[in-house]
Parts: structure tokens; sequence; C-alpha cells
């Protein structure tokens, strides 16, 4: 509900390149990824994907932003991003 009450804003430019069209997949795993508090075997069942697909992926979505999914700041940045992008 909090994010349905800001005002529209561009996206933050480090998940920008990773709302492109081209790299949907990428931001869906990553939404699932977190979505799932970042559990690997839960996130790889419920998109039907083997683990090592998983953590290609995520891979790639780290490259991307330049983002580390260990961190929590940079977890919680994607995940609202990801969020607003879809209101």
């Amino acid at each position: 509900r909090l994010l349905t009450g800001l005002p529209d804003a561009a996206p933050d430019p480090t998940v920008a390149p990773l709302l492109t069209p081209a790299h949907a997949e990428l931001a869906r795993t990553a939404e699932a990824f977190l979505d799932c508090a970042g559990q690997a075997g839960r996130t790889a069942q419920h998109l039907g994907i083997h683990r090592q697909t998983l953590y290609y992926r995520l891979g790639r979505v780290e490259k991307l932003t330049g983002l580390d999914l260990d961190e929590g700041a940079d977890r919680l940045l994607l995940h609202m991003a990801l969020k607003a992008s879809r209101l």
C-alpha cells in the first residue's frame, strides 16, 4: 500500500537496465528470489528451473545492476524497484 501512494517517478538508475523488456526474465527471477526470502531451493522450485540456472540468472542480475544480493540494502532497493515498476 505504501508503494501505491508514492508519486510516479523514474526507476532508480541502478535498477533501470533490469526493467527493460530484454531483461524481463531476469527481473522475474530476481523478484521471485526476493519474494522467497532469498531461499534458492524454494525459488528454483517456484520458477520450475534448476538451482544452478537460478544462480546463473542472479549472477547476471548482479552484473547488470552492480548490486550485491548478499547486501540487505541492495536487496531492498531491488525488491522495491521491481514492485514499484509493476504498480
